[in-house]
């Protein structure tokens, strides 16, 4: 491993290395939008601050390790995910999408959707979608809120015509999502 490689590994750091993940759901990987397809990285006073984006919804995560600071393309092998080299892209300003302004709206609960057959699974999470619904009253991509972990998830909408929906895990206030909502 060369000085500017850092590995965070499944065994040794399992929640930072599922917080890692959850965050990369949210990269889009498309060609003509450079940086969907990069992890952009903050120094915090304990760690480090992981944002993804796909351009519809964006993932923030803080994790106990410090990655040096930058725009990466992680690379996943062997339970582990490498850091290394990191691009000169600009990654856009973040924070100017994360709705300040909000309302809180309930709570969607994820904790049971991992548990038990698949019929069980789908049957839970279509309920906990139908939740988000009734609470939020805004339509968002399900697959969305499939990427979430498997979390009791606060539910903050914004008023107006700009009303992006902001979730934040009840256990982690570091740990959010912001979606844009479907078009009707």
């Amino acid at each position: 491993m060369n000085e500017k490689e850092t590995v965070i590994t499944q065994v040794k750091n399992p929640k930072d290395y599922e917080k890692i993940l959850f965050c990369m759901k949210a990269m889009g990987g498309k060609q003509n939008v450079l940086f969907t397809r990069y992890m952009h990285i903050e120094n915090t006073r304990t760690g480090s601050r992981i944002v993804c984006t796909d351009g519809k919804r964006l993932h923030v995560a803080n994790i106990s390790i410090r990655i040096p600071a930058g725009n990466y393309q992680p690379e996943i092998k062997d339970n582990a995910v490498h850091f290394r080299n990191p691009s000169d892209i600009v990654f856009p300003a973040w924070k100017n999408v994360v709705p300040e302004e909000v309302n809180e709206k309930g709570t969607v609960n994820l904790e049971e959707i991992g548990n038990g057959s698949k019929l069980e699974r789908d049957e839970k999470f279509s309920s906990a979608y139908c939740s988000f619904l009734f609470n939020s009253g805004i339509n968002v991509n399900m697959g969305f809120l499939k990427d979430l972990p498997c979390a009791k998830w606060k539910i903050l909408t914004q008023s107006g015509k700009k009303k992006l929906v902001k979730l934040v895990n009840t256990a982690d206030k570091n740990q959010f999502a912001v979606f844009v909502p479907l078009v009707a």
